[in-house]
């Protein structure tokens, strides 16, 4: 094994509020944590936002590895589990049932001294072992000087019209298998039935899309306009606004899908002690409320939503009405098929 794309955080100025763990004492055996993660935008918002308060607070330097998908971080973690040299890894909720099912992340300890944040986290955000720290909901994003008539429903990204100009997660995206239930949805049939749900991607196959590794690229493809159409997140629409792309985001028909991404602890860490408050740093409302100023995210720790502006809490909440609307895909099931949903997109895609 080979750590690749490192890139070592540190810092000297503190965040305004600071780290809640201040004055707490510099570990006696941990001086490196080593954390696997997004790198762009967000790799670089995880150095200054989380790991410089938490270096100053704790005297543990954080080191990224950026350079795996998140499939590709549970495999780091499993072959390396008899000397683990990771200690922390940011999954999408997507693939927190495969981390989880192989046996790759440590249990969260809700009684950890390590953890007080942990129990304000509502359950709904957090599993055994990982803990969400934003949340928004997946639909529709459109160009309104590219799109003559504006989508309402998953259904309408087949239409012809946008044929080379649809942008879409590829299958190593923490999202990319969601295409399969979205083609069911688009086809009226029931979420787990990928038998429709792969005949439906024959069909966008066929209309030439942008298959993006990354969420970043997804944007970027969008600000420039290579894209006129796609899915993203709600709270993106707002980063692609920012950086002078001109975009709308549609809550489907059918009903926008929640998306979740957050830590875990790798199972066999040498550093349990500083992984946990790294954990309960990211989960820290006095330093959460950057997943809204610079991603326009939804904080998971409730009391972070308090010290958001009003313009910053509208974007982020969803009307009763979106709520009841809002589907939450059954991550346990398509964990169980990712494998072999991966090489029937595989083989779709390369026109097998």
């Amino acid at each position: 094994m080979k750590r690749r794309d490192f890139i070592r955080l540190t810092g000297s100025t503190a965040l305004a509020g600071g780290l809640a763990t201040a004055g707490l004492p510099v570990f006696a055996q941990a001086t490196e944590l080593s954390m696997m993660t997004w790198g762009g935008l967000w790799g670089a918002s995880m150095a200054e936002r989380v790991g410089v308060p938490f270096t100053e607070a704790t005297g543990v330097e954080v080191v990224q590895d950026t350079g795996s998908s998140p499939v590709e971080r549970i495999t780091k973690i499993k072959i390396s589990e008899d000397d683990q040299i990771y200690d922390l890894v940011q999954l999408a909720d997507g693939v927190v049932p495969l981390a989880e099912a192989q046996g790759t992340l440590e249990d969260l300890d809700v009684n950890s001294p390590n953890l007080p944040y942990l129990k304000d986290v509502p359950e709904k955000f957090r599993t055994k072992g990982w803990v969400a720290m934003i949340y928004s909901a997946l639909g529709i994003v459109y160009n309104p000087d590219l799109v003559k008539n504006p989508p309402t429903s998953f259904a309408d990204l087949w239409k012809e019209e946008y044929a080379g100009q649809i942008v879409l997660p590829a299958i190593n995206h923490s999202i990319g298998p969601y295409i399969v239930p979205i083609g069911a949805l688009a086809a009226g049939a029931d979420l787990k039935d990928a038998e429709t749900g792969f005949a439906k991607l024959r069909e966008l196959v066929a209309l030439d899309p942008i298959w993006a590794r990354d969420t970043d690229s997804i944007m970027s493809a969008l600000q420039t306009g290579e894209a006129a159409i796609g899915l993203l997140y709600k709270s993106q629409t707002y980063t692609v606004l920012a950086n002078g792309g001109n975009v709308k985001w549609v809550f489907p028909e059918e009903g926008a899908i929640t998306y979740m991404s957050g830590t875990g602890i790798a199972k066999g860490t040498k550093n349990l002690e500083a992984a946990e408050k790294y954990i309960n740093a990211t989960i820290d409302p006095n330093l959460q409320s950057w997943v809204t100023e610079v991603y326009n995210y939804a904080p998971t720790n409730p009391a972070t939503l308090e010290k958001l502006s009003p313009e910053l809490q509208e974007r982020v909440q969803f009307t009763s009405e979106e709520q009841e609307r809002i589907i939450n895909l059954d991550q346990d099931f398509m964990s169980m098929n990712r494998a072999d949903w991966t090489d029937m997109w595989n083989r779709i895609v390369a026109g097998g």
